[in-house]
């Protein structure tokens, strides 16, 4: 379930970012200066056999300049699923037909959205493409295909060089299956478990080397830079707290991980200066404007550190992140966390 809420998480990132991802992933020319992404509801109901809920991980409708509004359905499964080729064509159908209408010689139209299954963990099974025949009851057939992304064979390094790099915090995901081989076998050698460690140590050091370079480009905003260092931070506290459980390097990897937040801090801080003088500058028209700016810059400083530690707080609650360690790297106080919390 952390891990089903971690990766929709991300899926609340910008615009840009997400029609980039949709672009790179289904191979389509999608223009992010005149379009924009819309979440859908994810849950869909089957009126047969009987009534029952169905709820696909993330649905998006993307809009744009004219009419037509496709859909996009992601899929997001850890581990292998016999029967994930019969659940995407029962999600296809319930998401078109939620979205059908009637044409012009009053027949129903449902649209398959464009779909896609991402797996997480390695597996013999897990092909290139699903597929599953549907035989019409005139003897004529059609296949339903849905192409499928497997991360575990995507480096951290790979991802953050194409336009997927969304999913950068998930590639952790694919380490907890080799920490279960380890923990079943009898004898297993300290050196093995450390080769891991310094496997996750790498990707996490690549995630928030992109995260910050992306944020100085100016490819990436502060809101996507933090959901995705939330996120990371989120997956690696799975692994930590089941198989790693070495203080060393969860000191480590939180120290990265304060020296990015120190980074947020002295944009919000810039932000909060300019803004400042902004304010100054208007403010001495009245009041004179040495006067002016000196408060303005004084109150823009302040909003500005205050705004930009409050969303840091708030995408680490969102993401469960204890409280001890919300408390260290923001440096709130636990009245100030109480009511972000209330907020």
């Amino acid at each position: 379930m952390k891990i089903d809420e971690a990766a929709k998480f991300l899926f609340t990132a910008s615009n840009d970012t997400l029609i980039e991802f949709l672009s790179a992933i289904f191979s389509l020319p999608l223009n992010k200066e005149t379009l924009r992404v819309v979440p859908v509801s994810t849950e869909y109901i089957s009126h047969s056999p009987v009534y029952s809920r169905h709820y696909p991980d993330i649905v998006l409708e993307v809009r744009g300049l004219s009419d037509e509004h496709p859909l996009f359905h992601v899929e997001i499964q850890t581990r292998y699923d016999s029967m994930m080729d019969v659940r995407m064509v029962k999600y296809g159908y319930l998401i078109g037909a939620s979205h059908s209408e009637i044409d012009s010689d009053d027949i129903r139209v449902i649209t398959i959205p464009h779909q896609v299954v991402i797996y997480l963990e390695e597996h013999s099974r897990i092909t290139d493409t699903l597929q599953v025949k549907i035989v019409l009851p005139d003897g004529s057939d059609l296949v339903y295909s849905v192409p499928v992304l497997k991360l575990y064979q995507y480096p951290a390094e790979q991802l953050r060089k194409t336009d997927l790099y969304l999913l950068l915090p998930l590639v952790l995901v694919k380490y907890r299956k080799r920490f279960e081989l380890l923990v079943n076998r009898k004898h297993t050698g300290r050196e093995e478990f450390d080769q891991i460690v310094g496997e996750i140590i790498r990707d996490i050091e690549t995630i928030i080397s992109f995260s910050s370079e992306a944020g100085e480009e100016g490819r990436m905003n502060e809101e996507t830079k933090d959901i995705i260092l939330s996120t990371t931070i989120e997956m690696y506290k799975q692994l930590h707290r089941k198989y790693i459980k070495d203080e060393r390097v969860q000191g480590k990897v939180e120290n990265m991980i304060e020296s990015v937040t120190q980074k947020v801090r002295q944009k919000w801080h810039t932000i909060g200066l300019e803004e400042g003088i902004e304010k100054g500058i208007e403010k001495g028209k009245v009041e004179g404007i040495k006067v002016g700016i000196e408060k303005g810059i004084e109150k823009g400083i302040e909003k500005g550190i205050e705004q930009g530690v409050k969303t840091v707080a708030k995408n680490l609650l969102m993401i469960g992140t204890d409280d001890a360690v919300i408390l260290q790297v923001t440096g709130l106080t636990p009245d100030e966390l109480e009511r972000i919390k209330a907020e």
